[in-house]
């Protein structure tokens, strides 16, 4: 049996149920995107933020349990070659607690990915009715005072102030 299996299981459980409060968050943040609730948004992306850097820390101490199997040049194995060594009940259970953090972590991925597209695509209506509505301009962006500014991702308000 292996020495820090229940610390290695403990670290997977761990990564499995923090990518549960990451997908949990991604469709509060989905959500406050379509409902343009901007002040939600940026509490969110803070949130995400402290998750990402929670997912780092138990990656890396996942990482150095399983430091025992690394090789002369330093990399480790495949996870599965990994546990192929263990006890078949703990095989079993390394390999259906990484399944789930393997699909968990696909489905953050698709929905990360949806949203930037839905994002990139509100961008590019923005630019083609900015561009339609104020052909003048050219894509160029000017402060109160007429003065040519550089665009940047802030905020676009339009009749209506912060």
């Amino acid at each position: 049996m292996d020495t820090n299996y229940e610390q290695k299981r403990q670290t997977l459980e761990q990564e499995n149920d923090l990518l549960d409060k990451i997908n949990d968050m991604q469709t509060a943040v989905r959500s406050a995107v379509i409902k343009r609730e901007w002040a939600d948004f940026e509490k969110l992306l803070l949130s995400m933020n402290g998750y990402k850097e929670q997912f780092e820390a138990l990656e890396k101490e996942r990482m150095g349990l399983f430091s025992d199997s690394v090789d002369a040049e330093g990399n480790t194995p495949h996870f599965y070659t990994l546990i192929a060594k263990l006890p078949e009940t703990e095989r079993r259970e390394f390999a259906d607690i990484y399944r789930k953090i393997k699909e968990r972590a696909l489905k953050v991925r698709l929905a990360n990915d949806s949203l930037a597209l839905y994002l990139e695509e509100a961008k590019t209506t923005l630019n083609a009715f900015m561009k339609a509505a104020f052909p003048i301009a050219s894509g160029n962006t000017y402060s109160r005072k007429g003065m040519k500014i550089e665009a940047d991702m802030t905020a676009l308000v339009i009749n209506q102030a912060l």
